[in-house]
């Protein structure tokens, strides 16, 4: 079942949708689970993104690198969050080394916040429309990480034909190579 799934720009807007969607219980056991987010802390956290870029300040240095992000929607309903961004650019959260990774490799992160379009098969859809219209038009490689236990997530990307690097801190590594056009179907 094929849905009309697009991608807008994320705007000042649709701060109040992440405010709901991070709020959401089952987008906030994986997705910030830790904060207890606010207008204010949405606004402090996303306001750059609107921008296109994320800075990032660790205790030595600010790092300030692009940071591409989108709401997911779907036959004209508003239903996630999705952004990309060089891997290389920002240190892992979750500790662990990704040296090993392709230097052309784009991070994904995101979710589909709506309930109602959880489990549905939206999500492979929507993933596989986002590498081709965005990611793989700027990189050869993208990557994804998620907790062990988030077998959805995980299930939606082997689907889209992410394939594992490893595990390390309870984190699935996952990536998936670009396709050559002279290679595609």
């Amino acid at each position: 079942m094929n849905k009309n799934i697009t991608f807008k720009a994320l705007k000042e807007e649709h701060f109040l949708l992440l405010l709901k969607w991070l709020e959401t219980p089952h987008v906030k056991l994986w997705w910030d689970a830790d904060i207890n987010w606010t207008p204010e802390l949405i606004e402090k956290k996303y306001s750059n993104y609107v921008k296109g870029f994320k800075r990032l300040k660790l205790k030595t240095q600010i790092i300030e690198k692009p940071m591409h992000a989108f709401i997911i929607n779907c036959d004209g309903v508003d239903i996630g969050y999705i952004q990309y961004y060089n891997k290389h650019d920002f240190p892992p959260e979750q500790g662990y080394d990704t040296s090993e990774l392709p230097e052309s490799c784009a991070a994904i992160d995101w979710y589909i916040g709506e309930l109602d379009y959880v489990g549905k098969g939206i999500g492979p859809q929507a993933l596989n429309i986002f590498l081709n219209e965005f990611v793989f038009k700027v990189s050869e490689n993208a990557f994804v990480d998620s907790d062990t236990a988030n077998v959805r997530a995980i299930r939606v990307y082997e689907k889209v034909g992410f394939k594992k690097i490893r595990e390390s801190n309870g984190t699935i590594l996952m990536i998936k190579a670009r396709i050559p056009e002279n290679h595609a179907r």
